[in-house]
């Protein structure tokens, strides 16, 4: 009897202490949700409950463009940032000399955040900018290459912020893995592409979907590289570009909400095929995650 009262104690006191982290929640997260939810349910100066923004944004192409838009964007870049911080993570894993400064190197860009990225960007790529002179000094090119105002801005800046993340996440992922599991599969006479495909990539494989599900997720939700190094009118007018504007220049804030409410069904439609695809593959006990 008295060990159920201390059980039951102990619960209350615990709950209690959990009431500072789960009112922020509620009142920063949970009640905007609802609240949202509800705006999309009624039309903009209206009552009444009513799918009318759903209907008009599948039917309206100005917004359900937006979907392949930005999947068009946002998909490709993910690829690509995983290759080129996996390449470099790998090779960084374990004691390598100057690793702390690579490390803060790579991750850099992730301290400046995507709109500072994107202005140093002007300075960078414009026609009379570095990189276009070392092109053109080279020999590389002829004329300048115009990589700023469209999908190429907006790519390349995602790619910067994108491999900065990924790379923060798979250096820590690889040099959890005991270098001993890779020195037992060459005694055993394995080659280095036959132990990083049987031994060391089955260790990590869950962690780099993981990873991977999380940057796309979040680059879903870009705006500041669509607008200034993008071209939010026609080729990087993703999702929250269309919902600013319908918030803040026609004060449809219904619309808006619908807009946010259908991107976060893509992010969770992408986490259950990244999901899917990390269950598929997945090889038994050697993975660290199921």
């Amino acid at each position: 009897m008295r060990a159920n009262d201390s059980d039951k104690g102990r619960f209350q006191k615990d709950t209690l202490l959990l009431l500072p982290s789960l009112l922020p929640l509620l009142l920063i997260f949970l009640y905007p949700l609802i609240q949202g939810l509800f705006l999309t349910l009624h039309k903009n100066g209206a009552s009444g409950f009513t799918l009318y923004n759903y209907i008009q944004f599948f039917k309206v192409r100005n917004f359900f463009n937006t979907i392949p838009r930005t999947l068009i964007l946002v998909i490709p870049s993910s690829i690509l940032e995983m290759v080129l911080a996996f390449a470099m993570a790998y090779h960084l894993r374990g004691p390598v000399r100057g690793k702390g400064l690579l490390n803060g190197l790579i991750m850099f860009p992730l301290t400046l955040g995507p709109l500072i990225v994107a202005v140093g960007m002007i300075d960078f790529f414009k026609p009379d900018g570095w990189f276009n002179l070392l092109l053109i000094h080279v020999g590389l090119v002829s004329r300048p290459l115009q990589l700023l105002y469209n999908f190429w801005g907006t790519f390349i800046s995602l790619t910067i912020l994108g491999i900065g993340f990924i790379f923060s996440n798979l250096v820590g992922l690889m040099d959890s893995i005991d270098p001993s599991f890779e020195q037992a599969a060459r005694s055993l006479g394995a080659n280095g592409f036959q132990t990083f495909v049987k031994v060391f990539y089955p260790l990590i494989r869950s962690g780099v979907w993981n990873i991977f599900a999380l940057n796309v997720i979040m680059q879903l939700a870009v705006y500041s590289s669509a607008i200034i190094v993008g071209n939010p009118a026609s080729s990087t007018r993703v999702f929250s570009v269309v919902a600013f504007e319908q918030a803040m220049q026609y004060f449809n804030y219904n619309m808006a909400e619908t807009i946010a409410v259908v991107m976060a069904i893509v992010q969770f439609i992408c986490l259950g095929v990244v999901h899917y695809i990390r269950k598929k593959g997945y090889v038994g006990s050697a993975s660290t995650f199921k």
